[in-house]
């Protein structure tokens, strides 16, 4: 959500929901641009041919990426039918097939040779996103414009109609020279749409560097200085006030910025919100500025929340004299808020691993405090948690249950609102395992969502315990408050100190944690405890790709990579030399 507000505090609120959709008849294209466009602040599907492609086309598409050479309805098929349907999205077409004369005529808004990069379909969205905003002459200005520069890539000579290029130039100079303002206007948005991913895109590569949190927010400070007049980090401490913990392009202590006007427009408990700030009154830039009053004459700015999954760990704020920040550099900077707390999340998560010491805290779990101790009680069950996955705005676990079959809970967890999925993955005599989908409220996606491990889960007819890590550092009060406040009957029983193991094999898995990104743990983690390496398999590939929510392609990709990782890293590990000590 994206809030303008200007220095008298009265917000507005904006709404954007937009459709990518991508067409394709090879699978594992149209699966992987799905994959690079995952996580952004769009809806992404995909069409694995044209008639599914037309058979989805409706007024809600916004973008279409659009493959040329496919079986029964090609490409240019489906464009035409696009816009004989009058459906106003914009289309990039998406092909191996060279560009010449022929698509002089065709109705597409730019043209991309196969092979792409992750950043060319990035990229071409967001400005085709852009562009729908556009009016329709200054829209088929840069589309013209799109296809002459397709046409620049192939010699002169090698085109069927060179006169066609001819005719296209003129073309595109008459469109100009009547619509010269807004065209121009329209160029400087897109300047700085490019400026402002071309600043995402550095952070992402320096985050890959950062180690702690306060190295990420510093990065992030320096590098959005880079390009803007001053940048800063802002936590909310314990007793509700906002405290600077990075800062960059004031040449000032952090104690002389006052943030308190930040408050009117930060909320801490939406991480969906980002504020811009229209030119500040001098005295509310005496206000944010105190020890450098004079350091603007103009002021503008913008507030984007630093989130991970619904978790809140701080704000962004950015000023600039000159730049005039509009809803789509506040939406972008909104994403670099998101990626900046995956950062921090993934940061946090690896000094607990990597700690001497962590922090265990002992939960107590009465009636109704979660939908799994609820099920043990309507069951009749035993429940201990083998293994949690947390996968988009919930958690999928794997749970080995007692005392009742594995039927009769799932018949019984099939009843309730938070579970959206279970399965039997194997049926015992004694015991049987599960897998178990929980999406809303659940102690155990508050914690994984503050940054904890959970340890342990043990349920028996309604009530029993959970046990979680957290880095010794951490606000262990505020965790305790999160999960005890989640939901009913839940309360802290321990706190201990403890000892992480020390293993000879301490050099292997921190170097391996170094490789393995986020996802391909969690996929790793997912395909051991659901069966998928035991033989006859507990589970196959389409069913731990759904509980992850991601295409089989896509699980096989990570998968692979992470086993590449794994197998590597063991060799590495076993082939090194020892030391003299």
């Amino acid at each position: 959500m994206v809030t303008n507000s200007s220095a008298d505090g009265h917000p507005t609120h904006r709404v954007a929901e937009q459709t990518v959709l991508v067409v394709d008849d090879d699978e594992d294209l149209a699966d992987t641009c799905r994959y690079w466009l995952d996580g952004e602040r769009f809806t992404v599907e995909t069409a694995y041919g044209g008639q599914e492609a037309l058979d989805r086309l409706d007024e809600s598409v916004d973008v279409v990426l659009l493959d040329r050479r496919m079986p029964s309805v090609s490409g240019d098929d489906v464009l035409d039918e696009i816009r004989s349907r009058g459906i106003d999205c914009r289309v990039a077409m998406m092909t191996a097939v060279e560009p010449d004369t022929d698509i002089v005529e065709m109705a597409f808004d730019t043209y991309l040779v196969k092979p792409v990069t992750k950043t060319d379909v990035k990229e071409t969205v967001e400005e085709l996103l852009f562009r729908s905003g556009f009016d329709s002459e200054v829209r088929e200005y840069f589309a013209l414009e799109s296809t002459e520069k397709a046409l620049e890539s192939r010699e002169i000579d090698e085109l069927r109609k060179p006169e066609a290029l001819d005719e296209l130039r003129h073309r595109l100079e008459a469109v100009r020279t009547e619509h010269e303002a807004a065209i121009q206007y329209r160029e400087e948005q897109l300047e700085r749409l490019n400026r402002v991913n071309g600043l995402v895109r550095e952070i992402d590569r320096a985050l890959i560097d950062a180690r702690t949190r306060d190295d990420i927010e510093q990065t992030v400070c320096d590098a959005v200085a880079e390009a803007h007049e001053a940048a800063f980090v802002l936590r909310r401490t314990a007793a509700g006030v906002l405290r600077c913990t990075a800062q960059a392009g004031l040449d000032c202590e952090p104690s002389e910025v006052d943030h308190s006007f930040v408050d009117s427009v930060f909320d801490p408990n939406d991480p969906d919100d980002a504020y811009v700030f229209d030119d500040l009154s001098a005295e509310h830039r005496t206000a944010v500025f105190d020890g450098n009053a004079d350091a603007f004459e103009t002021v503008s700015g913008l507030c984007v929340p630093i989130s991970y999954q619904g978790t809140v760990y701080g704000a962004l704020t950015v000023y600039d004299e000159t730049a005039a920040f509009d809803e789509e550099s506040a939406s972008l900077f909104a994403d670099l808020g998101a990626t900046v707390g995956n950062g921090i999340n993934a940061a946090e998560s690896k000094r607990l691993l990597n700690g001497d010491s962590v922090v265990e805290l002992e939960f107590r779990l009465g009636a109704d405090s979660d939908a799994l101790a609820t099920l043990t009680a309507d069951a009749g069950c035993d429940l201990s948690l083998d293994g949690v996955a947390q996968v988009d705005d919930g958690v999928t676990c794997f749970v080995t249950v007692g005392g009742a079959t594995g039927s009769d809970v799932v018949e019984s967890a099939v009843t309730y609102d938070h579970i959206s999925k279970v399965r039997v993955v194997t049926e015992g005599t004694d015991e049987s395992v599960l897998e178990v989908r929980l999406d809303g409220a659940s102690v155990l996606l508050t914690a994984v969502d503050h940054g904890a491990s959970i340890e342990a889960l043990e349920l028996s007819n309604g009530s029993g315990s959970l046990a979680v890590h957290v880095a010794a550092d951490a606000d262990h009060g505020a965790l305790v408050e999160a999960i005890s406040g989640a939901a009913p009957n839940v309360s802290v029983v321990a706190k201990r100190e403890v000892e992480q193991p020390a293993q000879s094999t301490e050099s292997f898995r921190t170097e391996l944690d170094g490789k393995l990104t986020e996802r391909q743990k969690a996929v790793l983690e997912t395909s051991l405890v659901s069966g998928y390496f035991e033989w006859p398999r507990g589970s196959t590939a389409e069913e731990v790709a759904d509980s992850l929510g991601i295409s089989p392609p896509t699980l096989h990709e990570h998968l692979r990579a992470a086993e590449r990782k794994l197998i590597e890293t063991y060799f590495e590990e076993l082939n090194a030399v020892p030391s003299d000590d």
